[in-house]
């Protein structure tokens, strides 16, 4: 039995991997495509990968961030993009499916970042956007800011993410083993949460 979770991406798609009696996940990140790769080309691209990895580790359980809903666009996000993501979790189900993994889920990034970083944590830096907005820049993001506490919290269990995808599946391999009432040994080893830093004021 082992647990994969992934945080779909055209560019770059973060992976994490654990199996009961590892201390640790193994991670990575998988380039689906380029600008030029179609999206039938990526969708083949995730499929061969995700094979490589069950043919080594037979993952019993799939776990992937949810696509954006097109009602929330914001910033540099487009209908196409989104439309990518939503082909990307359905192959992950479909591959799951066909593999008869025991679980298969989509995961709301806004339930698993506020379980990994804390909710006061995500409730400050959205306040401090909030703030900034409200003075006049119409740019202002939160989303930098929580990626970056993400790969500190990453950092503060003693893994060393490339990229903030590798982190984020990571935060997804954590928060969905834990909603499946497993408790994985970076969690189980930790006696006190340390703060983050970094949080706007």
């Amino acid at each position: 039995m082992s647990y994969l979770a992934l945080d779909l991406s055209k560019s770059s798609t973060g992976w994490a991997l654990w199996a009961p009696g590892s201390d640790a996940p193994r991670y990575g990140h998988w380039q689906l495509g380029s600008e030029w790769t179609t999206e039938g080309g990526c969708y083949a691209k995730l499929h061969r990968n995700l094979s490589d990895l069950h043919k080594v580790a037979g993952f019993t359980h799939l776990y992937f961030e949810e696509p954006i809903n097109p009602g929330h666009l914001t910033g540099n996000t487009s209908i196409a993009t989104i439309w990518l993501l939503s082909g990307l979790a359905a192959h992950a189900q479909s591959f799951g499916h066909i593999k008869r993994c025991r679980i298969v889920k989509a995961v709301n990034v806004e339930r698993w970042r506020k379980d990994f970083i804390g909710d006061m944590v995500v409730r400050e830096v959205k306040a401090g956007t909030r703030r900034r907005r409200k003075a006049g820049d119409s740019k202002a993001s939160s989303t930098d800011q929580l990626k970056k506490l993400v790969i500190e919290r990453c950092k503060q269990f003693g893994f060393a993410p490339r990229k903030n995808d590798e982190a984020d599946a990571i935060g997804i391999l954590t928060y969905s083993l834990l909603l499946d009432g497993v408790t994985p040994p970076w969690i189980a080893n930790e006696t006190l949460r340390p703060a983050l830093q970094g949080v706007a004021a």
